[in-house]
């Protein structure tokens, strides 16, 4: 949701009142190959991520991210530069599509969502910009790297070896903000900002909004979320860590050779391979038991609505939240085998973030929404993309390293 922020109105006013200030919001944070990026970019972004994240503006907030968000602008300027190099654009309706889908996250049509930016002191090229720089580099990425990257049959074989000898063995449900280190003289500052963000995070921050802010995982998109995963999946630093945690805590800074980790264990299970499983969400009308027909045709009206506001998975807690019906949120995840045969029946076939028609749930009618969904068999082209995937984030992680150590960069805060 949208904090509460300083009119653009107001900003404006102030700005022109205050000439020295306006100047000093002109003037270079930093220079990147002769390329400008200033203090008014470097404030729009800090706003941004606190926005994001769900952090209240104050000045020990902006010092505590300011330099982070400061590299990653001069990471995108590295990346778009590059990209302008090569002729790899991105266009506009790709932009504005994304721009639509975040809208539609915060219940609002675009012009809308913009419109609130600017009325909370946001310029909203701030996020223009990050979205710009974000499908660039992905398209950079897709054409330079991919091409390049093969997984022979052999590492697809002995990937599913590991797997099938894994089972039975806990599923770590993961998410990840990673943090390069190029050289040893970034190492203490690197850290420093792992410490930061892990206060902000343990006041409140919202875990994925500061992934997409900062991490440079290829995860950054989705927010850090890796999924299930095994402990053989995970860097061996990593893995180590997270069999101290328990489902819900976050680590501290892990160091691994590349940079830094932070990871947030979301939960954990026992799998085995063969064993198919939905993660479920649910809007839940209470009905009483032995209420009458009334109250349980209230209960249906109330579940049909839902399920006409629900626009998938990622919306279920908002219409929820909206229609004031305690009892709903997430399920967790859940092995088809468990549940009743009626609800088995319901949710076996139903689309990923497509809510269900009314149904009788324990303790009310609701409807429920398959975020995710597992046959539990080991498909080799998932294991092949996965590999690939793998294979691309290390490519790209040297790539804008070697970006940063040719690049001519001048900080002037």
């Amino acid at each position: 949701m949208i904090g509460a922020w300083l009119p653009a109105l107001l900003l404006a006013m102030a700005l022109a009142a205050v000439p020295a200030r306006a100047q000093n919001m002109s003037r270079a944070a930093a220079v990147v190959n002769d390329e400008v990026i200033s203090v008014l970019d470097l404030v729009m972004r800090t706003r941004l991520a606190m926005l994001s994240a769900g952090l209240q503006d104050s000045p020990e907030t902006r010092e505590r991210l300011q330099q982070q968000v400061l590299r990653t602008l001069i990471d995108e300027r590295l990346q778009l530069q590059e990209a302008a190099r090569l002729d790899i654009d991105v266009p506009n309706q790709d932009i504005e599509g994304t721009l639509d889908q975040i809208a539609q996250q915060n219940g609002m049509a675009r012009e809308q969502f913009m419109e609130a930016m600017n009325q909370r002191g946001l310029l909203p090229n701030a996020l223009v910009d990050q979205i710009r720089a974000s499908l660039t580099w992905r398209a950079l990425i897709a054409r330079r790297l991919q091409p390049t990257v093969e997984i022979s049959d052999d590492e697809v074989d002995e990937m599913i070896a590991r797997l099938q000898s894994d089972a039975g063995s806990a599923e770590l449900l993961i998410a990840e903000i990673f943090l390069a280190v190029d050289n040893v003289l970034q190492e203490a500052e690197v850290r420093a900002t792992a410490d930061r963000l892990i206060d902000q995070l343990r006041n409140g921050a919202n875990f994925s909004a500061l992934a997409r802010q900062f991490s440079q995982a290829s995860t950054a998109s989705v927010g850090g979320d890796l999924g299930w995963v095994r402990e053989g999946q995970l860097p061996e630093e990593v893995a180590e860590a997270v069999r101290q945690m328990s489902p819900g805590q976050l680590s501290r800074p892990i160091q691994t050779f590349g940079g830094f980790y932070i990871v947030l264990l979301r939960d954990q299970r026992q799998r085995q391979v063969g064993d198919a499983t939905v993660r479920l969400k649910q809007v839940l009308f209470a009905v009483a038991p032995g209420a009458p027909r009334e109250a349980v045709q209230k209960a249906v009206a109330g579940a049909t609505d839902a399920k006409a506001q629900i626009a998938g998975c990622e919306t279920v807690d908002r219409v929820a939240q909206a229609l004031g019906v305690s009892g709903s949120g997430d399920l967790g995840t859940v092995k088809l085998g468990d549940l009743p045969e009626g609800l088995r029946r319901v949710v076996a076939d139903l689309p990923i973030g497509q809510p269900s028609d009314p149904v009788q749930l324990s303790g009310g009618v609701g409807v429920l929404v398959v975020c995710e969904r597992e046959d539990g068999s080991i498909d080799r082209s998932k294991i092949y993309q996965s590999l690939v995937q793998q294979r691309l984030t290390l490519l790209a992680r040297r790539y804008l390293r070697d970006l940063r150590r040719q690049a001519n960069v001048d900080l002037r805060l």
